[in-house]
């Protein structure tokens, strides 16, 4: 998305009309997301998606949108090689943009810096290799949720690491903490994950997809339990979907529980995979920040 200057002419219309004109491949939610984060002006001030625009108003189209995470990928990175990259996600920090129209220009991105796909494109644009889709993101961790995250360097990495993920032969581990004992050392959730039509939580539903947890009990004072948690299959949401379910939400889950904390009490600790160039098992642990550590020992104590 480059930066523009637009004279308007012709009958009056509405701003984020006229944006979808210019961007057709855009959504009209995704114009919108840009109008609302500042990068459009009109006649040199910030306006709305619904300002109607008059003869020879000038629509200003600027890529400053969001400000800087001041985030930088080397302070995150794990392990680096020619086909692979590995990082711990603060938590925080959007993986992508919710609307999908990124993956089709991403100099979109400029309008939403406060996202890993952001830092990607403008620190990793030169290192992918040819047909890497989705700068290669190939999963990833809800905002508040942090650890280990893998990316796609080349396009054969990327293919190879998709099949492993929807073959389900890449290991994660999580440690979280929840509201409520947890009575069992060792038990597992076996029970489908799904939307019904108009709803946007998911939620266990007979209608769903197979989803499985295993879950291990680290601690508990009767209050709060600290867990490790292994999700066997990958839905979305699926921990904090399965943890709400059995009346043990994640502390600070504000979707699944409405819970309000600091922050959400999940973290993706562990990862193990095979390298897509040499056949090698990899794993890489990444212990959780201070402040996940320090508030697991506040609720346990």
């Amino acid at each position: 998305m480059n930066d523009q200057k637009i004279p308007f002419t012709g009958e009056s219309k509405r701003l984020d009309s006229f944006l979808k004109s210019v961007y057709p491949d855009y959504s009209r939610e995704f114009v919108k997301k840009i109008i609302h984060s500042g990068a459009v002006k009109v006649n040199g001030k910030a306006a709305k998606p619904a300002l109607e625009l008059r003869e020879k108003d000038l629509v200003e189209i600027s890529g400053a949108g969001q400000d800087d995470t001041g985030l930088k990928l080397k302070d995150m990175t794990v392990y680096e090689d020619k086909s692979i990259l590995v990082i711990n996600k603060p938590a925080g920090l959007l993986v992508h943009p919710t609307d999908s129209n990124w993956t089709r220009d991403l100099k979109s991105l400029e309008i939403f810096k406060d996202t890993l796909a952001a830092l990607l494109h403008s620190e990793m644009a030169d290192k992918y290799g040819e047909g890497v889709e989705r700068l290669g993101i190939i999963h990833r961790l809800d905002r508040e949720t942090s650890g280990v995250m893998i990316i796609a360097k080349t396009k054969k990495a990327q293919d190879d690491l998709l099949v492993q993920f929807r073959e389900r032969t890449v290991n994660k581990t999580y440690l979280g903490a929840v509201h409520g004992a947890i009575k069992n050392d060792f038990f597992t959730i076996n029970a489908p994950i799904g939307r019904e039509s108009g709803d946007k939580r998911l939620k266990v539903w007979e209608y769903g997809r197979e989803s499985l947890t295993e879950i291990r009990l680290l601690k508990t004072n009767g209050k709060y339990s600290h867990l490790e948690i292994s999700p066997k299959t990958g839905r979305t949401n699926q921990i904090r979907v399965h943890l709400s379910y059995i009346k043990n939400p994640v502390v600070g889950d504000m979707i699944y529980s409405k819970s309000p904390f600091e922050r959400l009490m999940l973290h993706a600790f562990k990862t193990r995979f095979t390298h897509p160039e040499t056949g090698k098992t990899m794993e890489f642990k990444m212990e959780p920040d201070k402040d996940f550590k320090r508030l697991v020992k506040e609720l346990l104590k």
